[in-house]
């Protein structure tokens, strides 16, 4: 079924994967015309149909880095100083927060390039933003503090049966490492279910089989994944629907 946004119509369809990234941008939504949404999403591995995905994890490395060089209100360029290597562009498409001190909380910038950060240069890396700094940023006094995030749909994998880790989706065809597809987020779905999730319960991740769900319990604190519209049976893809929101 070919999607449709109010922004643009895709030019890669739901049940098709690609080896190269199309014109959407990573994490763009988009809604079939029966409702269901889906984000665009790159494999970090192997993914099967109707199995939830979960995004790639923090670097830690790449987190609440202290700036050596200020930057002004406007400018959409950051030079940041890793805690490792990094390669060109290796961060496009993931988010560049200001989590400390000063210029903090202006919100989140989507990465639209990166220099490598190499040994010979002091795993250096200046960050190329999808908009100017809304909030000066600084090196000195009380240092800015910043953190490069993964997008949510950035090198997805299957869910790791641990409850306390994100779910970003469900793909609704077979996907190969490092091609580009369609993950489900909202809608009516076919969704892997360890154990019987009752009629109209909460379904969150399972914390025992990958890529499955089971059902929510009151004392669960989690992300929820969705409802089940009738009772779904163990093992088996049951309907699902899914109501993940910011992925």
């Amino acid at each position: 079924m070919s999607l449709s946004t109010g922004l643009q119509i895709s030019d890669q369809d739901i049940n098709t994967q690609s080896s190269v990234a199309n014109a959407e941008v990573i994490g763009q939504k988009a809604t079939t015309s029966d409702g269901r949404v889906f984000s665009y999403a790159k494999a970090g591995g192997t993914l099967s149909a109707g199995q939830i995905t979960e995004p790639a994890a923090i670097t830690a490395n790449y987190a609440n880095r202290a700036l050596t060089s200020s930057a002004a209100a406007g400018s959409n360029q950051v030079t940041i100083v890793l805690g490792t290597t990094a390669t060109a562009d290796q961060f496009v498409g993931q988010w560049f927060i200001v989590n400390d001190n000063t210029g903090e909380g202006q919100g989140a910038y989507q990465i639209t390039g990166n220099t490598a950060a190499t040994a010979g240069n002091s795993n250096t890396t200046i960050i190329t933003l999808s908009d100017g700094l809304r909030k000066a940023i600084s090196s000195t006094a009380t240092a800015t503090d910043v953190t490069i995030i993964p997008n949510q749909q950035t090198n997805v994998v299957q869910h790791t049966a641990a409850v306390a880790v994100p779910v970003a989706g469900a793909p609704v065809i077979d996907v190969t490492s490092g091609y580009w597809f369609w993950n489900q987020v909202q809608g009516m779905a076919a969704i892997l279910s360890d154990g019987a999730i009752t009629k109209n319960a909460g379904a969150i991740a399972s914390d025992a089989t990958a890529g499955a769900v089971e059902i929510e319990v009151a004392a669960t604190v989690t992300q929820r994944v969705g409802y089940a519209p009738e009772l779904t049976v163990s093992t088996e893809y049951s309907p699902l629907v899914l109501t993940l929101v910011g992925v």
